[in-house]
C-alpha cells in the first residue's frame, strides 16, 4: 500500500498540484519555473563591479545568452527585450574598460 494520493473524478490529482507527466516540454511554465531572475542590479554590478574586467565581460555575455534564450522560449519574450538591451549596453561598456587596460 502507498502513501500518494489517488486521483480524483475530474482526472487529476486529490492534492490540487499539476501531473508533471501531462505538463508539455518545453512550455512557458518550464521557462518561468527554472529560471532564475535577472535584475537590472545584477546587470549593473557586473557594469561597474570590482571584479576583474574579464570576469565581468564573460557574465555579461552568459546573461545576454541566457536573456536571447528566454526571449524566444516565452511568448512574453519581448517583455525581456529592455533588459536585454541594458546587458548588451553594458557589455559594450565593459568591453570598453578592457580596451582602455582597466582591471
Amino acid at each position: 500500500m502507498t502513501d500518494q494520493p489517488k486521483d480524483d473524478p475530474k482526472g487529476g490529482p486529490k492534492d490540487g498540484k499539476a501531473d508533471p507527466l501531462d505538463s508539455p516540454v518545453g512550455g512557458e511554465g518550464d521557462v518561468e519555473s527554472v529560471a532564475e531572475e535577472i535584475t537590472t542590479r545584477q546587470i549593473s554590478a557586473q557594469t561597474f563591479g570590482g571584479d576583474p574586467v574579464e570576469d565581468r565581460r564573460q557574465r555579461l555575455k552568459d546573461i545576454i545568452t541566457e536573456l536571447e534564450s528566454r526571449t524566444k522560449a516565452s511568448e512574453r519574450g519581448e517583455d525581456l527585450e529592455p533588459l536585454l538591451q541594458e546587458a548588451r549596453s553594458s557589455l559594450a561598456i565593459v568591453e570598453r574598460q578592457a580596451e582602455r587596460g582597466e582591471e
